[in-house]
């Protein structure tokens, strides 16, 4: 490492610790000012103990100690808000491949009737499954050993070291004939990994189907929940993986009513798989009353969804779990924040002219091309899903970008071993 790269890595450092070093600079300048106040009150000659201090080599050393720590601050502000770096050019500058990564995550994707994966550094790309039919969403199992994957008409159990596949369900019968139509969704995995929830629906212009299963990795089995008299929106599982929970809400008159609805809980027991009534909870608004529930004994496991990934789902993580942050400002640069200070701008976003959903691109020329931004686990890394060009693997701190996958992909994700940790101890908090 050159002298240069040296120095620019301990100004980065000391960027990123910016608060911490500003303090110790307050601090020692207060300690400073507290001994000269001292010095003036006890109406001792304070130029007097000067002449005699600045004989005493330690004073000296605190004397010059306290002016580099001013001039330190005032080169830290220098040199990331009147001496930014350059911003990158794009795609002039982006690199052909991403072998400069040092991670090993494997991130998988979905590329038309397969489910794909491919490590960060661009090595070992490799399908996972591949199906008859257009791959529509994937789920990690929460100890990561199984993708449960879903395709527009069937549902597959992989085993990800060996990608051994089985096929658990279809919607479509064998040898069946007439208008059927269907879908497969509702996947949700229990915390022990062992068991998972389903729906088929199916329905033709003369009649239509919806059945929920419970299947049993380890038996190799299927079962199906008795239906109950309205139709289940979402199952939940409880964290102890032995109930499945639902709920029904009934708006009220909030004129004669302190509370807008009723909510109906539910429970299923994984035993006997028949509905049972629970509570009936007063709520403010249409949703699941986590709090009271807890309250009442009743934990549910919400985190699995971190581990679900869908085509047309695009989910951004803009703040690392070391607080780093991502963001896109008024004028379309693509900026980052170390910590709390110093913004820097990384990129220019191009737009382009086509309808768009959100109201405030009508008028700024159209859609961003930059789709997605998410920071990867570790929070060294950032991936950046481009429109036409593909998904980018971007270095925030050192300014390095490159192409991981062409053009081709979507519904990119991976598992995260930690995710479920952290989300349970920020539920804690």
């Amino acid at each position: 490492m050159t002298d240069e790269a040296r120095f620019n890595e301990i100004v980065q450092y000391l960027s990123n610790y910016f608060e911490l070093f500003f303090a110790i600079v307050v601090g020692v300048t207060i300690v400073l000012g507290l001994v000269a106040l001292l010095l003036r009150m006890r109406e001792v000659s304070f130029q007097a103990i000067s002449r005699v201090a600045i004989q005493n080599i330690l004073f000296a050393v605190i004397t010059l100690g306290q002016v580099l720590l001013l001039v330190g601050i005032w080169y830290l502000f220098w040199f990331n808000y009147y001496h930014p770096a350059a911003v990158i050019q794009f795609p002039e500058d982006i690199l052909a491949n991403t072998s400069w990564v040092k991670d090993d995550l494997k991130i998988y994707y979905i590329n038309d009737n397969r489910l794909q994966s491919v490590e960060i550094t661009g090595r070992n790309k490799q399908d996972v499954l591949v199906a008859v039919d257009p791959v529509k969403e994937y789920h990690f199992s929460p100890d990561g050993k199984f993708l449960i994957v879903v395709t527009a008409q069937e549902v597959y159990l992989v085993e990800r070291n060996t990608k051994e596949k089985q096929l658990i369900d279809s919607w479509g019968q064998p040898g069946e004939t007439g208008e059927w139509k269907g879908v497969i969704g509702g996947v949700r995995w229990a915390p022990d990994s062992r068991h998972f929830c389903y729906e088929v629906a199916r329905w033709s212009p003369y009649s239509s189907q919806n059945h929920l299963y419970v299947y049993d990795i380890a038996d190799k089995q299927k079962r199906a929940l008795a239906s109950p008299t309205r139709r289940i929106s979402s199952l939940y599982w409880d964290r102890d993986s032995a109930n499945l929970y639902y709920v029904e809400q009934e708006a009220k008159d909030t004129s004669v009513r302190a509370y807008a609805f009723d909510v109906n809980v539910f429970r299923i027991p994984l035993a006997s798989l028949q509905p049972e009534f629970v509570v009936r909870i007063p709520f403010e608004q249409a949703g699941i009353p986590i709090k009271n529930l807890t309250a009442r004994g009743i934990s549910l496991f919400l985190e699995g969804d971190m581990f679900s990934f869908s085509q047309g789902t695009l989910r951004d993580i803009l703040v690392s779990d070391q607080g780093k942050s991502l963001g896109v400002d008024e004028d379309d640069h693509l900026y980052y924040v170390p910590k709390k200070w110093f913004r820097t701008r990384l990129l220019r976003i191009k737009r382009e002219a086509r309808p768009s959903v959100i109201e405030r691109h009508a008028y700024k020329g159209g859609e961003l091309t930059i789709t997605q931004i998410r920071w990867i686990p570790g929070g060294r890394y950032a991936i950046i899903l481009h429109r036409y060009l593909g998904l980018l693997v971007i270095e925030p701190a050192t300014r390095k970008i490159g192409l991981l996958i062409a053009a081709k992909g979507n519904a990119f994700g991976w598992y995260d071993k930690n995710a479920q940790l952290r989300a349970e101890t920020s539920s804690n908090q």
